[in-house]
């Protein structure tokens, strides 16, 4: 664990929710770091989503992790591409992704589909859903050790498609919908075997097969 792990989750994650964003505030805080440190500390922050992230409520994490990996929003995501940083600790940190939707995502989201605006929702299923929207990880072409990272990156949706929840399936498609126009073929690929799979949710089945051609929202 990092030794300023403590005082990271309290920047991203101890913030009174407001529109807008504390992160919006010209003067607002920052924490500085390396690359590496950066990577590590997203890591341990996903690894330990579960246990960690309990203590804020679900709108404090939504708003949080928003700000952590949208681009718009903070620059701490792109460590995961930096060359700089070691590729193993790159790997690590993409990885737990997987347990971020596992750990958190599954046992807080409520089981809706965002991209029909179902209700009730938590207010943690925005970022469950558009976290492959958000982030860098959909854009790797030029990016060092490019095929490692990429199939890293398709391995993690791979691991969230199995999950039994329907919040986590609905952004795991999301994200094979969003990596389309670079990989159509390992897309499609991953949709076609999706959908040979028994899917009780007729409308995600249906949003599994407008990702297979990049046609989701």
């Amino acid at each position: 664990m990092h030794s300023r792990y403590d005082e990271w989750l309290n920047f991203v994650f101890d913030h009174e929710v407001a529109d807008p964003a504390w992160h919006w505030n010209i003067d607002y805080p920052v924490f500085t770091a390396s690359e590496e440190e950066y990577a590590i500390l997203i890591e341990n922050t996903f690894s330990n989503a579960g246990r960690d992230l309990s203590r804020f409520s679900d709108a404090e994490v939504n708003q949080g992790i928003n700000f952590l990996a949208s681009a718009p929003c903070s620059d701490y995501f792109f460590a995961l591409k930096d060359a700089k940083v070691p590729l193993e600790t790159r790997l690590s940190a993409i990885r737990s992704i997987s347990t971020l939707y596992r750990d958190c995502f599954q046992s807080r989201c409520t089981e809706t589909l965002s991209h029909l605006e179902q209700r009730p929702r938590s207010e943690l299923n925005y970022v469950c859903y558009m976290f492959w929207d958000i982030n860098s990880l959909g854009h790797l072409d030029g990016t060092d050790a490019q095929e490692a990272l990429t199939d890293c990156v398709f391995s993690v949706l791979a691991d969230t498609l199995m999950l039994d929840h329907l919040a986590c399936k609905e952004g795991a498609i999301h994200g094979y919908g969003e990596l389309w126009c670079g990989y159509p073929d390992k897309v499609e690929q991953a949709m076609d075997q999706f959908l040979l799979t028994e899917i009780a949710c007729a409308e995600l089945r249906t949003y599994a097969r407008c990702a297979r051609t990049g046609n989701i929202q």
